[in-house]
């Protein structure tokens, strides 16, 4: 072989690595498969123009070409994702920002219930000691309608958790959603606290926007269930949707960018926790599932 030969087939090397890098990056870091199928392209005419193309400088203007178009695209998907995790860093801090100030409101009227628990026994006191049991059941009546305002929804044994599903539920009652829900997974360790924010605030906030899509004819129902099945993190999610609505089996949100943003982080979360999604479509409902396996999880819930 010549020199010349020799060069050739050292750029052919080259750039077959390349190209196979290149492929390798985009399928761990890219979900969407028109991207993922324009790279596979792009790589088969690289690689078959070498030869059907002999001519040393065709090869080397092709080499040269595939590696700037390789490196710009390099550069532009960093860029994006870059761009994409600055604009989840801010969404996260307003999710956290609003899930303290859920806990902290939560906090006060407990206080504020205890506080007032002496007086309320005191004028208790005074119905009965007046006799009149009517007037002692409507004030109990309206002390129950209290109670029922300051108890959370929801007691699963962890205090992140339970701030992130009461901020969410809370959001549905208001929005007269009707809610099914159990969340039990006692001092289990879970996953680290922001992780389970941006899961667990996700897939609730779908749900709702989801539902919340539906005519008021139709039946709207938002069901959770959380808990520790088979020594697993067991988290389903189930939101009724518009009888109309159409189907995207690539589960990626074709009507709102967050949305699609939000799934991509719930992918790469669960992965980092060696865990499984399931999202289908089924009867009128939409149902997600995630299962983490236990030994995955770190002893600290702390991010």
């Amino acid at each position: 072989m010549t020199v010349t030969d020799w060069i050739e087939l050292a750029a052919f090397m080259i750039l077959t690595v390349g190209c196979l890098w290149q492929l390798w990056w985009i399928f761990r870091r890219q979900q969407n498969w028109p991207v993922r199928w324009l790279n596979l392209i792009i790589v088969a005419v690289a690689l078959v123009s070498w030869w059907l193309w002999p001519q040393p400088i065709v090869r080397l203007l092709l080499f040269v070409i595939t590696a700037l178009a390789g490196s710009l695209e390099f550069v532009l998907i960093r860029q994006f994702l870059s761009d994409q995790d600055a604009v989840f860093a801010r969404s996260l801090d307003k999710m956290m920002a609003q899930y303290s100030q859920e806990v902290q409101e939560l906090y006060a009227n407990m206080r504020g219930w205890r506080h007032d628990y002496h007086d309320h026994l005191q004028a208790l006191k005074a119905y009965l000691d007046n006799q009149d049991t009517t007037g002692a059941r409507q004030y109990l009546d309206e002390l129950e309608d209290k109670l029922d305002a300051v108890d959370p929804l929801v007691h699963s044994g962890n205090a992140m958790l339970d701030a992130i599903v009461n901020a969410k539920l809370t959001l549905a009652e208001r929005l007269q959603i009707p809610v099914n829900e159990k969340v039990i997974v006692g001092n289990t360790p879970l996953i680290k606290d922001v992780d389970l924010v941006v899961i667990l605030g996700n897939l609730l906030d779908n749900a709702i926007e989801a539902i919340t899509e539906q005519p008021a004819d139709e039946k709207r129902q938002l069901r959770l269930y959380i808990g520790i099945v088979k020594q697993q993190f067991y988290i389903s999610v189930t939101n009724t949707r518009p009888a109309d609505q159409v189907i995207d089996y690539q589960y990626a949100s074709t009507k709102s960018d967050k949305r699609g943003l939000g799934i991509r982080r719930v992918n790469k979360l669960v992965a980092k926790y060696d865990g499984m999604i399931n999202r289908q479509y089924e009867d009128e409902v939409f149902v997600t599932e995630i299962a983490i396996p236990i030994h995955a999880v770190k002893p600290t819930t702390h991010a």
